[in-house]
């Protein structure tokens, strides 16, 4: 058995040290443990540039990248169940994250390019979803943007799009926010007790 969760969230929420956290406890209690890269990150590496300008270029870019998600989640998944044993795919942001960032009318026409509904995209695609709240909501004094290279937003862009990924996942039926307020380390239990949870481990 397979279980999918995303880790989604604005700019500096704390997602990567997470995810390392979630690789580390799960391996060590015998699952399969499977962590899918952010899609974004690897295209602008790779030379795409979704600040252009030209709007058949974005859609084409936002479009393929999507296309890539779900062919690299869909991979990934029939690896893990492969596997012989309980498995859980962790993936760092998910398919709805692409609509936080465009109008509607394009996230329309994105959808149907890669002829899924967002009921397919959103409800039933993955088991969990965990907002990880921007520290740029109520931990301000660890707000940055030296650790990650393709992080620019300022502190108020931060927020805006943090409340735009609220907004593109709020209708998955297990969603979970986690504040930035409170202590990272108590973030991170939070997300591990609830994917415990999900996973039925007793403690």
């Amino acid at each position: 058995m397979v279980t999918r969760i995303v880790l989604t969230g604005g700019p500096c929420a704390g997602k990567s040290t997470i995810l390392k956290r979630i690789e580390t406890k799960y391996a060590a209690l015998g699952f399969s443990v499977f962590s899918l890269p952010e899609a974004a990150t690897l295209f602008i590496q790779a030379g795409a540039d979704f600040l252009t300008k030209d709007p058949e270029l974005s859609f084409i870019t936002e479009a393929n990248k999507l296309k890539f998600q779900l062919t690299m989640e869909d991979c990934m998944t029939r690896i893990a169940e492969a596997c012989g044993k309980p498995a859980l795919l962790v993936c760092d942001r998910g398919t709805m994250d692409t609509a936080a960032y465009m109008e509607r009318d394009k996230w329309n026409r994105v959808m149907e390019f890669v002829q899924q509904t967002e009921e397919q995209l959103c409800d039933q695609r993955y088991d969990a979803v965990f907002h990880i709240s921007t520290a740029a909501k109520g931990a301000e004094q660890f707000y940055t943007r030296e650790n990650n290279s393709c992080r620019s937003e300022s502190l108020e862009l931060a927020r805006v799009v943090d409340d735009h990924l609220i907004d593109s996942w709020k209708r998955h039926p297990v969603m979970h926010i986690v504040k930035a307020e409170i202590c990272f380390e108590d973030k991170i239990d939070n997300v591990l007790g609830i994917i415990d949870d999900i996973l039925h481990i007793n403690h």
